[in-house]
């Protein structure tokens, strides 16, 4: 009895250090060994695509004007609030009338004072004309009438001149604006007083169209010019800082510098862009893009398909049932799409958008009929789901 014991007792070790062997072999490769991950695919193809610049600019008002009265009185009416859209011409502020009403009644009535007087001395002069040829009066007396009349017709176009400013002093009491344009914060009320070219009354900055500035790399200057003698520098595109998925506006180039700035090597640019759904704000920050040519037949990938890696970046290509790693030369990334310069070929399939737990050579099951670029966002919530179970996750 002991003898068989003694046989069993090694086969039971070398059975329970062949089970042991099979548990590590099973936690090394996990549950997913050999399974396949569903993937959708896009082919690579070839498309024109824009060569860009992109810099971060900032709006500016076309035309912006500080309000300030041009004469100095009591403010009688505020016919405007803050923030109001208002038209050239429109009424802004009044000014009491009432002390330039009276100056100017009384320039006009100096002006009458003046003609009679004016008339009264020319008169004068056609009666002593006679007189001085029979010596009946001295030629000094005549030639004083003649001063008098002279002083007097200058007394009246001086006379003129003073009711032409009087009216022009009660226009002043009437505030308009001067252009097209939104009003700032107008915080002053009825019965202050205000003076002169110092009140500041309100701010109007004209809002279509605006202005953009933004700089671009003094290497690009060159590529820059091209395109601007080539009238292709019509095309700037502008994206909100953090969303550069929706453009706000498109404008066209219609400035470079003259000089580089020294301190950063880059070169002032402005745009002009149209604003008439007013999406662009005066001093707001935006992304310009700047196309400069077009890159014609160039092979293109889902640029969502791009990894990065230790030797650069690469996309996952689907060969014989498997998703390889091809590494790639990224040219630029423009529209969503990756510009690629070797490493694919026109018609590979392409793995994308890339599953969270895609490894190099594993085994794939491509979707039918879910092509990776321009995936609706609830097919694509859903077929990650599939991939979750696939992988022994719950969705």
């Amino acid at each position: 009895m002991l003898r068989k014991l003694a046989w069993h007792v090694p086969l039971i070790g070398l059975a329970v250090m062949l089970a042991g062997c099979g548990k590590e072999e099973g936690r090394r490769h996990g549950p997913m060994a050999g399974m396949e991950v569903p993937v959708q695919v896009t082919k690579v193809t070839t498309r024109d695509m824009p060569v860009t610049v992109t810099s971060v600019g900032t709006v500016q008002s076309l035309h912006a004007v500080t309000v300030r009265p041009q004469v100095t009185g009591m403010l009688s009416a505020v016919e405007v609030h803050s923030g109001q859209q208002v038209r050239a011409g429109e009424v802004l502020f009044r000014l009491d009338q009432r002390p330039f009403l009276a100056a100017l009644r009384q320039a006009e009535a100096k002006l009458q004072g003046d003609l009679a007087n004016a008339r009264y001395t020319a008169d004068q002069v056609v009666a002593l004309r006679p007189l001085v040829a029979k010596d009946y009066v001295t030629r000094q007396s005549f030639e004083q009438a003649q001063a008098a009349a002279l002083a007097a017709s200058a007394q009246v176009k001086q006379d003129r001149y003073a009711v032409e400013t009087a009216r022009i002093q009660l226009g002043y009491t009437t505030i308009r604006s001067p252009i097209d344009g939104r009003l700032g914060a107008v915080d002053i009320k009825a019965g202050n007083v205000v003076q002169a070219d110092s009140t500041m009354l309100a701010t109007i900055n004209q809002m279509n169209p605006v202005e953009v500035d933004f700089s671009v790399p003094q290497s690009q200057l060159p590529a820059v010019r091209e395109a601007l003698a080539a009238s292709r520098a019509n095309d700037v595109v502008l994206y909100r800082e953090d969303d550069q998925g929706k453009p706000l506006a498109q404008g066209r180039l219609r400035f470079v510098d003259n000089a580089v700035a020294s301190g950063t090597g880059t070169v002032a640019l402005r745009a002009l862009a149209d604003n008439a759904d007013l999406k662009l704000w005066p001093g707001q920050f935006v992304v310009a893009r700047l196309t400069l040519r077009t890159l014609p037949h160039a092979l293109v990938v889902p640029a969502r398909s791009v990894q990065q890696g230790q030797r650069g970046p690469f996309v996952y290509v689907v060969r014989n049932g498997h998703a390889q790693i091809q590494t790639i030369k990224l040219e630029f990334i423009a529209d969503d799409w990756a510009v690629v310069d070797g490493g694919l070929a026109v018609g590979e399939d392409v793995v994308d958008p890339v599953p969270a737990r895609m490894r190099p050579n594993a085994p794939v099951r491509v979707l039918d009929g879910h092509a990776g670029a321009g995936q609706p966002m609830g097919e694509r919530k859903r077929l990650a789901g599939v991939d979750r179970r696939a992988h022994g996750e719950r969705p």
